[in-house]
């Protein structure tokens, strides 16, 4: 019920009405808590970070928001990986599943936190819910943090992030080898990042929702209830 609500309420204030392609709902959020020490770095040999997430709905990605430390450079390599045990795809080529280079510049936050955002344009890429995916961000410039992150509020996730210096032969970074990060003494630690994903959902989920919702009020008042039988 409650997982209802939150969908339908969520799809309300992003769509004017069903069936307007334009209209976006967050299938995954996980919020910051606070900056990290872990660089990602658009580059030969990185390092680059990816974080796992699990869909709450399908629908074609339309804007990915991301949060970490300022940057230095507008330009972002913005990656999806599909899962292969616990880790980023690096089946060369299709462990990344859709990658864009995008251009978008700080909103500061406060506390050294920042945010970013960047629409996913082409719309090339369709989530499935349910299924467990990798979201990787990259600054071309050096010295860029991504933020901490507290447990998903939307969607899930079941691993840690892990950070890739490969420099090839297939594309660099992105084919591995994935390892979990580590502080600057080799010790291991477990980290996960913020960021948030927004999808067009299909036609139908949208109807699903609208439908529930109505049911929903027609149960919680009696009078529309009436006039509805009427």
């Amino acid at each position: 019920m409650k997982k209802l609500y939150k969908l339908f309420f969520a799809t309300l204030l992003t769509v004017p009405f069903i069936g307007n392609t334009s209209a976006t709902i967050i299938t995954y959020e996980s919020l910051p808590t606070g900056v990290s020490d872990n660089m990602s770095h658009h580059t030969a040999g990185g390092p680059v970070l990816a974080d796992d997430f699990n869909p709450d709905i399908s629908g074609d990605v339309f804007q990915v928001d991301w949060w970490g430390s300022v940057a230095t450079s507008d330009s972002w390599e913005l990656t999806f990986h599909s899962d292969a045990g616990g880790q980023p795809d690096t089946t060369y080529p299709s462990g990344v599943i859709s990658q864009h280079i995008a251009n978008t510049s700080a909103v500061d936050m406060g506390n050294g936190m920042y945010f970013y955002t960047a629409a996913w344009n082409p719309m090339d890429l369709f989530l499935s819910a349910g299924v467990d995916y990798w979201f990787s961000v990259a600054n071309f410039d050096t010295g860029w943090t991504w933020a901490n992150a507290f447990s998903p509020n939307t969607g899930l996730e079941a691993y840690d992030a892990v950070v890739s210096t490969g420099i090839g032969p297939n594309g660099g970074p992105h084919y591995g080898p994935w390892n979990g990060t580590m502080d600057i003494t080799g010790a291991p630690t477990p980290e996960d990042f913020a960021f948030r994903i927004h999808v067009v959902p299909e036609p139908e989920t949208l109807a699903i929702l609208a439908l529930g919702l109505l049911a929903l009020s027609v149960r919680k008042n009696p009078a529309k209830r009436k006039s509805v039988k009427s």
